[in-house]
């Protein structure tokens, strides 16, 4: 969508449109690049820089019921990778008797998928500070996808195991980042309610992912285990195309 201009008769501010936010990080209003900054632009007074009004890009001023679809966008993104940590338990005995290994080393594919959850976090979370929480999101679940896709294809334990490790390692980008999204979007009055219902997201998934990983597990095999956590990452992953500026 092409950016709309200003309109002068009526006063009303320069708007972005939607794919313009999404594919150009740094792009700015007339506005904002015109606006008069408090300070001098020296190391002695810097400029100090600050949302101006009405900026399409300032995510406090959004209407209420997008930051809802955000708010409900990465919880669910949170309770898929929660599933994809517990389902795996599903399938361990298929897995056992595949490769014939010990109950210990088959139950690494959670240890380690966990173990990606502690180190993914030292990379998503300053990545985040730096790129934005949009590209880390897109990113993240796509490799997610694609190593619980490769995981289901692994012809020996040990390439089962690496791929789960990079999928925790990857799928930890939600657990770093949605917490931060809902403090991007909601004034501190407003974000114990969104913190709350996100915060279900979590618990959810570790109760769901037995379940359904254990009926796959005994019907159609491990490997459709994983790629039933590749479909949905993939799914979560996917949003649903916007051809309107939310602020309209």
């Amino acid at each position: 969508m092409a950016t709309t201009e200003k309109d002068v008769e009526s006063g009303k501010p320069t708007q972005l449109g939607y794919y313009k936010r999404l594919f150009d990080q740094g792009a700015v209003t007339p506005e904002v690049i015109n606006h008069h900054y408090s300070g001098a632009g020296t190391d002695e007074d810097p400029y100090i820089v600050k949302w101006i009004p009405n900026d399409p890009r300032n995510p406090m001023e959004w209407p209420t019921w997008y930051k809802w679809v955000l708010t409900q966008l990465v919880a669910i993104a949170t309770l898929a990778v929660a599933f994809v940590s517990s389902a795996y338990a599903g399938g361990l005995e298929r897995v056992i008797v595949e490769f014939g290994v010990s109950q210990e080393v088959v139950t690494l594919g959670v240890s380690l998928f966990v173990l990606g959850f502690a180190l993914g976090p030292l990379i998503w979370a300053p990545c985040s500070e730096l790129y934005g929480r949009q590209i880390l999101f897109f990113g993240t679940y796509a490799m997610l996808t694609i190593f619980n896709a490769g995981a289901a294809g692994s012809q020996n334990i040990q390439t089962l195991l690496i791929l789960r490790f990079f999928a925790g390692a990857f799928g930890s980008s939600p657990l770093t980042n949605a917490g931060g999204v809902i403090a991007d979007i909601f004034p501190a009055a407003e974000r114990g309610l969104a913190l709350t219902l996100f915060a279900a997201a979590p618990f959810l998934g570790p109760v769901i992912g037995p379940i359904v990983g254990g009926f796959a597990g005994e019907t159609i095999g491990w490997r459709w285990v994983e790629g039933i956590m590749a479909i949905v990452c993939s799914a979560c992953g996917a949003r649903g195309d916007q051809n309107t500026d939310p602020r309209k």
